[in-house]
């Protein structure tokens, strides 16, 4: 059997070589983005071979060359949502497990699936048994089963004893390499503490339970180690950091080792079984033999994570300040230095799977270059909401997932700059000059910091409230004020110019859950979790009047038209617009797919309105629906986003629609056909 073949090259566009266009929904210019979003249980799996690598994504599953680090397929676009991958040992087939509980077996060649089964709830975790014949997963709730892959029968259902909480607290799963033995680490808190629990492969049945995580198998099977509590403490639930090893078979431990003074994150064998390496959090590196008597070969210091390779040499990769370092140790041989933008998808993954850092620093070790870096894995992560154009037309802003604000290139669909890129925020604006004002907030300390994006050395002010801030905020168009909500519904304010608090808006009883102010920053709009949604004179910060109906079914995110004459939100099951001036209802226009409508935005002209959907289950792809204000038409409808539209935001010329998913993309839809520009 050839082992180890190239994925089938699906969805790809001749000329695009980083994706930007790859499986676009009819009527979209570009997706910005990978989908990239923190998913239990790892995201990313190198082949066996070290060629290529799987990433689980909202939008599907991307595959990667690794001597490019380019992308060569996108697959599973028709629903997305993969939550968990695994390859089988010769790197023929592929399993996933995705948010609607779908669990397939594909081959990678050609992407036929040959195995699908539908699951009552989505699986966190998916590993393929070493001959192919069996999947182990954990679902949501901790549940874990062995299924037969071929026929999707369950064969058994794992016995982890009674449980306080019925959680997503299995934080590892693995077979034996022989295949007798299933492993499960739990993280759920109970007396006992971290337990990790070994299965009959071939039954389910629990053959041995003991205290502890990050554990490993030896190559032979014989052995289990793992990362185990002080004992003598009498507090199971304390740091990691001694070293138990068990004999399998007879379910006794063999050795208790203590080297560690920090937490131990990884414990890994080497393939010819002599040996064992742990790591901790301090970067410490002990290398252990296993004799009659295990014992301490030796202890090496800066270290990451390790990784052994197939011929038996150890590597170790060094997160730290942006970079990577990975290095021989036992030779004490650095290899290129590899450069890891913050925020980056190219820093999620590495950090995910730390052996794909070593693959590729070794198959780059002949490279004068001294750093490495990669176009397409320095694209940001997305967080997008809020997203903005800026008035030029030609850039749009979105915040990082992490840190900062990315700027991108709507001509050339790329990042072009990230602001702030040191400083998390919660919240920001594009003022009408182009100015660009964001805050962050910290709700522990009742506290905020405000950043002008062209002074990005230090805050422009700083704040503190003897009150639960809220992330929900509004700054002014004119950019001298900001409101700030708060979770007893009380809304702060001030005058940033002056750096001074002003009187609040009070009349709201609970969580205020958005704010949004009029285009001339006379009145603001909010909600709360009190049901209401109410106007305000912001001169006064006395309240104007209600929106209608928003006690019976309550308003998601209210915003002014352009114009100034019109409010927009989504209600249950619509969206509804009101009289700014009077805040009577003018209309109600149903949204079909979903009880929800979360996001709307008005064109520049204030003569169209986009909404978008939330995701409900049994929904594949979210509708954007555009209308027409003055009648109510529904112009058209466009597909996309697999999951909730957060934002929505008109380009200054409105011709283009750029919307916000949950997904974390951004996708730009060319609504010229459709509108008078």
């Amino acid at each position: 059997m050839k082992q180890n073949r190239r994925p089938a090259p699906f969805n790809v566009v001749p000329g695009d070589t980083q994706g930007i266009t790859w499986a676009l929904p009819e009527g979209a210019i570009a997706r910005l983005g990978k989908g990239v979003r923190a998913q239990p249980g790892g995201n990313v799996k190198l082949s066996p071979n070290g060629k290529y690598f799987a990433a689980t994504t909202a939008i599907g599953l991307w595959w990667y060359d690794v001597s490019t680090m380019c992308p060569i397929s996108l697959w599973e676009t028709e629903r997305g949502g993969i939550n968990a991958i695994d390859f089988s040992p010769d790197g023929t087939r592929i399993s996933i497990a995705n948010w609607d509980g779908i669990l397939k077996a594909i081959e990678v060649q050609n992407g036929e699936c040959i195995t699908q089964i539908k699951m009552e709830e989505d699986c966190v975790h998916i590993v393929c048994s070493p001959d192919s014949s069996k999947w182990v997963v954990a679902a949501r709730h901790g549940i874990i089963q062995l299924l037969d892959i071929k026929t999707g029968q369950c064969i058994a259902k794992m016995d982890r004893g009674p449980r306080e909480f019925h959680s997503n607290d299995v934080s590892q799963l693995e077979f034996s390499p022989n295949g007798q033995y299933i492993g499960g680490a739990a993280e759920n808190p109970n007396p006992e503490g971290r337990q990790i629990h070994i299965w009959c492969a071939e039954t389910g049945k629990q053959l041995m339970k003991c205290g502890g995580c990050n554990f490993a198998f030896s190559m032979d099977s014989r052995l289990l180690a793992c990362a185990s509590s002080d004992e003598t403490a009498n507090d199971a639930n304390l740091a990691p950091n001694f070293i138990s090893v068990y004999d399998v078979e007879k379910g006794e431990r063999i050795a208790y080792l203590k080297a560690h003074n920090t937490w131990v994150h990884t414990v890994i064998f080497s393939p010819c079984g002599q040996f064992l390496a742990t790591c901790d959090t301090d970067r410490t590196l002990c290398v252990w033999e296993l004799l009659s008597k295990p014992t301490l070969k030796k202890t090496y210091a800066d270290c990451g994570t390790p990784f052994y390779l197939p011929d038996g040499r150890l590597f170790t990769a060094v997160f730290e300040r942006g970079i990577i370092q990975v290095k021989d140790v036992e030779r004490s041989e650095k290899l290129p230095t590899i450069e890891r933008q913050p925020g980056s998808i190219g820093g999620k993954w590495f950090s995910k799977c730390p052996q794909l850092a070593i693959v590729y620093a070794l198959s780059n070790k002949q490279s004068t270059d001294k750093i490495h870096t990669f176009p397409t894995l320095r694209e940001p992560t997305i967080f997008p909401d809020p997203i903005m154009f800026l008035p030029d037309g030609e850039t749009l802003a979105s915040p990082s997932d992490g840190r900062g604000i990315v700027l991108w290139n709507v001509k050339c669909q790329q990042a072009q700059e990230t602001l702030l890129r040191n400083t998390r925020i919660t919240s920001f604006t594009v003022l009408p000059s182009g100015n660009i004002l964001s805050c962050y907030i910290r709700e522990d300390l009742n506290s905020l910091w405000v950043w002008d994006a062209a002074k990005p050395d230090e805050a422009i002010a700083e704040f503190e409230e003897q009150a639960q801030l809220v992330w929900n905020t509004a700054f002014a168009p004119t950019g001298n004020r900001l409101v700030v909500g708060s979770r007893e519904g009380k809304i702060y304010h001030w005058n940033l110019k002056r750096k001074e608090k002003l009187n609040p808006f009070i009349g709201h009883t609970e969580f205020i859950r958005s704010l949004k102010f009029s285009p001339d920053g006379r009145h603001l709009v909010s909600t709360s979790n009190d049901n209401t949604a109410r106007v305000w004179d912001v001169s006064t910060c006395e309240e104007i009047g209600r929106l209608p109906k928003a006690e019976e079914f309550g308003v998601s995110r209210p915003m002014f038209s352009p114009c100034g004459k019109l409010i927009a939100g989504g209600i249950f099951g619509e969206v509804r617009l009101w009289c700014a001036e009077s805040l009577k209802t003018l209309y109600a226009i149903p949204h079909p797919e979903t009880k929800r409508c979360y996001a709307v935005a008005f064109s520049p002209c204030s003569r169209y309105l986009a909404s978008g959907t939330w995701w409900e289950k049994g929904m594949e792809k979210m509708a954007i629906r555009l209308w027409e204000v003055a009648s109510g038409e529904n112009i058209t409808t466009l597909w996309g986003h697999p999951t909730d539209i957060q934002s929505l935001a008109f380009s200054p010329d409105g011709t283009l629609l750029a919307s916000g998913g949950f997904d974390r993309t951004i996708i730009l839809w060319d609504i010229k056909p459709f509108v008078d520009s």
